[in-house]
């Protein structure tokens, strides 16, 4: 069948779309409302100075930000970019881009699912290895984080241990965040010194800096001194706030997607001020505070709601967004995980959420899981797939393959077949598709048993590629740096600049 097209439209996968153009320019105004007058805090002297010469209005810590100034932010901003393998394979390579959702882990919580009883447990430096081997070995999972904050460290350099654990651990693009400056800058180091130095990093940077403002409207010293340390050596930024509707955000869900827009294009608006085109990947953390338990609810429906909002008006402002799904308020690895999760990175692939993080939190975000991680990277395949859409042109309508087999017969021995199958259909690492006997007969293993006996098999036998020698040996600096210099006087009795 020879088809000759004209003004022929395809879609090239299937996507969700649930704000109208109208809907997603009011919200981009309303954004723009708040924050040419009613401003947020900047808790950051530096800042305050950066913006003020960019054009913006600064009355001592609360500054506004004429829309012009806005617009020219994210006009600087590029909607595509690339974030590279430390080891070069390409394979593990992330870009950013229309229509190219990304997942990964989260970081911070205080607690985990041990790896061998299963029980919970404070997350401890150890951990940190075996969460970014599992990360490396997951091919749905796309960069790494920790999934939890190293308890046994001095308080100040969890971020700076966590780091240093992942990154021999996985050569997949790594998303960093520190407490302040001091742990950014040994991390930086660490990076760079595999990349070959600050050149070539900023060819191809191998990490992505995460900062937090503070809902509502407050950006902090802490979150802003690593900004500018970032914008200033060209680490590609995550800018991401944590409202609560109800708590520190309005209730609904467009009030705390606007809210939440406006938090994270302060931190734009200062980053292209100090590094004009900077990738920047907006950020957001949104969900209900149920008010029977006052908790951040992980599992609720509007956490995907309100995120594919923001998602929608990040790319219609032309930016890349920081995502969250795969996570789940049970407190242990049920139903209830399971169902929560894949429905919210189900909705992620859909509305192309560029990087998609907080896959195998659980508990509220309290205790990282990476059995939930490595159930989530099933989730993730099976909506890629369905993600991935139909194709349509002469080969895959397939009228010749089905004249010829004709009635009454069947395909497995056609060239289509085999030409076909392994990509065309999705095959489960963890889902079982046996009939009862054979179930029976292999042991009749579960999917959590199947799940636990992966991640076992993974720990066992993977081998993430290796770092460079004088990389090993810089990790071991900045640590004893850091060491000594949170136990000196001056660390104890240090003062912000606000």
């Amino acid at each position: 069948m020879n088809m000759k097209r004209t003004n022929y439209r395809v879609n090239s996968g299937v996507r969700f779309r649930m704000l109208s153009d109208d809907q997603l320019r009011e919200l981009f105004e309303g954004v723009l409302h708040v924050l040419e007058y009613t401003g947020l805090e900047v808790h950051h002297a530096e800042s305050r100075e950066i913006l003020k010469k960019a054009g913006a209005w600064v009355d001592g810590k609360r500054v506004r930000i004429p829309r012009w100034l806005v617009k020219k932010s994210l006009d600087l901003a590029p909607r595509s970019f690339t974030l590279f393998a430390r080891d070069g394979n390409r394979e593990h390579d992330i870009h950013i881009g229309p229509g190219r959702g990304h997942f990964g882990p989260g970081p911070t919580c205080p607690n985990f699912i041990d790896v061998e009883t299963l029980e919970r447990r404070p997350y401890v430096k150890s951990d940190v290895p075996l969460v970014a081997k599992v990360v490396d070995a997951l091919p749905n999972i796309d960069f790494c984080e920790s999934l939890g904050t190293v308890g046994d460290v001095h308080h100040d350099l969890g971020a700076l241990y966590e780091f240093a654990g992942m990154f021999p651990n996985t050569s997949k693009p790594i998303v960093a965040w520190s407490y302040d400056k001091f742990d950014s800058e040994a991390i930086h180091k660490i990076a760079i010194t595999e990349a070959g130095g600050q050149e070539a990093f900023e060819r191809r940077p191998n990490y992505v800096h995460y900062c937090e403002p503070l809902s509502p409207l407050v950006s902090t010293f802490e979150a802003l001194d690593k900004l500018v340390f970032a914008a200033r050596r060209r680490i590609p930024l995550v800018f991401t706030p944590c409202p609560i509707a109800g708590g520190t955000a309005p209730v609904t869900a467009a009030g705390i997607i606007t809210q939440g827009a406006a938090e994270s294009w302060m931190g734009l608006t200062i980053a292209q001020a100090i590094q004009p085109g900077l990738p920047f990947i907006m950020g957001g953390v949104f969900s209900v505070m149920d008010m029977s338990s006052m908790i951040l609810a992980y599992g609720a429906p509007e956490l995907p709601l309100m995120m594919a909002g923001l998602t929608e008006l990040a790319h219609y402002a032309g930016l890349p967004l920081w995502q969250t799904g795969g996570c789940t308020d049970s407190k242990t690895f049920d139903e209830q995980a399971i169902i929560e999760g894949s429905m919210s990175v189900f909705f992620s692939a859909l509305t192309g959420g560029d990087l998609c993080h907080d896959v195998g939190y659980t508990e509220s975000a309290m205790t990282g899981s990476v059995f939930q991680l490595a159930a989530m990277d099933e989730a993730i395949g099976y909506s890629r797939r369905i993600t991935r859409g139909i194709e349509v042109n002469d080969d895959s309508l397939a009228v010749s393959v089905i004249h010829d087999v004709g009635p009454n017969a069947h395909y497995l021995r056609e060239a289509h077949t085999r030409r076909y199958y392994k990509n065309e259909f999705w095959y489960p690492n963890l889902c079982d598709r046996r009939n009862y006997e054979e179930w029976e007969m292999m042991g009749k293993k579960t999917f959590k048993d199947k799940t636990v006996a992966r991640v076992h098999d993974i720990l066992a036998a993977h081998q993430p590629s290796s770092i460079k020698p004088e990389t090993e040996k810089v990790i071991q600096e900045v640590l004893e740096e850091a060491e000594d210099r949170v136990t000196s006087d001056e660390w104890v009795n240090r003062t912000h600049d606000d």
